[in-house]
């Protein structure tokens, strides 16, 4: 008996090569018999006939030595001593159009990272959920690629825009959410607002917005991110918008992974076109992280001694991590009663070039936070209004191509409806 009639019985009518030895949607090889039955139920869902079977890995590549190469592939490689080289054993056994799915025991962001890189569409860790399983699925139906959020400054027709203030109090979190507005209602751009201060961040209550839950868990334990973990832990401001944004206790330190903004990044990068980023100064490895996997840096100052002075050491910390990567100097509530020098003698003293200047409008800014409503919103034509929409217009680059309708978003509705 050849090693793939081990596993199909040629007189079954429900064989998934059938009689033409057509290649089959789906075949799953697991190991234990919970997830089995996720596999199963889920599968069964988005596949006219899966082929579920018990193995692992061998068993897998015993199935693809003779039998037609399946669209897509899950393996339970819990049982391997070596699971991305098991892994990448498959890969070399099917063709480019294969996607393949492996559940694992080991909790690893680098070894998520590294089959990723690889070619490998997912990488889901035991015990696996439906809802897991159901938005890997989805995922196969995206064009592959090898790229990861590490190997560069942003993924492919991405933007990913980090606003920062050299300190506290001048206004870079009002600068991300009218910058996020303006894209996602002017540009047309599906726009994701991430308020990344987890203790004390003021996006959620400048929109009027519940604070959403779910980002600490994110940046804590990378490994429970995916498509659904998104949507739940997401506000939609309108129909391009969407907002991450907590309000964590006091009481409790926040323990920040650093690879958990690769994840995070690319996770929401596959359902938006730009990503706005309000960056906190305090935690170190979240902020230097960001800066290298963002495309674009703003550092919002205002026009004095100790604003100039951080200011130069931010972009002293930028240059260290992400040489060459382009930055923004906006200089904001310029013509108040707080400024110590000029513009012009700030930009000298810098050696730095101010890009952008908005003028001090208090009034206006804090009748938009009252209705939780972006000034860009409200006052349009203020003079607020126009230098946000200028840097809107030269920061952040138009997508090479509109962005389509996913397909798979509409089965795990319809998955998501069934239960």
């Amino acid at each position: 008996m050849s090693a793939a009639e081990k596993f199909l019985d040629p007189q079954d009518p429900n064989d998934p090569q059938g009689a033409e030895n057509t290649a089959p949607e789906c075949v799953a090889f697991v190991s234990d018999n919970q997830t089995h039955d996720v596999v199963e139920a889920v599968t069964r869902q988005f596949f006219d006939e899966p082929y579920v079977r018990d193995g692992g890995s061998q068993q897998a590549l015993d199935y693809l030595a003779e039998a037609a190469t399946p669209v897509v592939l899950i393996v339970d490689i819990g049982e391997s001593s070596a699971p991305l080289t098991a892994m990448l054993s498959l890969t070399a056994a099917f063709s480019e159009q294969t996607r393949l799915i492996g559940i694992g025991t080991i909790n690893d962001i680098n070894l998520y990272r590294e089959m990723v890189g690889a070619g490998i569409t997912d990488y889901l860790v035991k015990p696996v959920t439906e809802k897991a399983l159901a938005a890997a699925l989805c995922r196969t139906e995206e064009t592959p690629t090898s790229q990861t959020a590490a190997e560069g400054p942003a993924g492919k027709g991405i933007e990913r825009i980090a606003v920062i203030g050299s300190r506290g109090g001048v206004g870079a979190s009002a600068l991300a959410v009218n910058l996020a507005w303006l894209v996602s209602q002017e540009q047309n751009q599906k726009t994701a607002l991430i308020d990344l201060d987890l203790e004390f961040g003021t996006v959620a209550l400048s929109l009027d917005l519940e604070p959403t839950r779910g980002l600490r868990e994110a940046l804590e334990s990378p490994n429970r991110i995916d498509s659904l973990f998104i949507e739940s832990a997401t506000a939609k401001l309108t129909e391009k918008l969407s907002v991450m944004a907590t309000e964590e206790t006091l009481a409790q330190q926040i323990a920040y992974n650093p690879d958990a903004i690769d994840v995070l990044f690319e996770t929401v990068g596959r359902s938006n076109t730009c990503i706005v980023a309000d960056v906190p100064r305090s935690a170190f490895a979240v902020r230097q992280r960001v800066f290298e996997v963002c495309s674009k840096v703003i550092v919002v100052t205002d026009l004095t001694l100790s604003g100039l002075r951080d200011t130069m050491r931010l972009l002293t910390g930028i240059e260290e991590v992400a040489a060459g990567r382009p930055v923004f100097i906006v200089a904001n509530r310029t013509g108040g009663k707080f400024q110590a020098m000029s513009a012009k003698e700030f930009q000298k003293a810098l050696g730095h070039k101010v890009n952008f200047v908005i003028p001090d409008d208090p009034k206006t800014f804090n009748l938009a936070a009252n209705n939780g409503k972006p000034v860009a919103q409200l006052y349009g034509k203020c003079p607020v209004s126009k230098v946000v929409r200028k840097i809107a217009e030269t920061v952040v680059d138009a997508p090479a191509d509109k962005q389509k309708e996913a397909g798979s978003k509409a089965k795990w509705r319809r998955f998501l409806s069934r239960k």
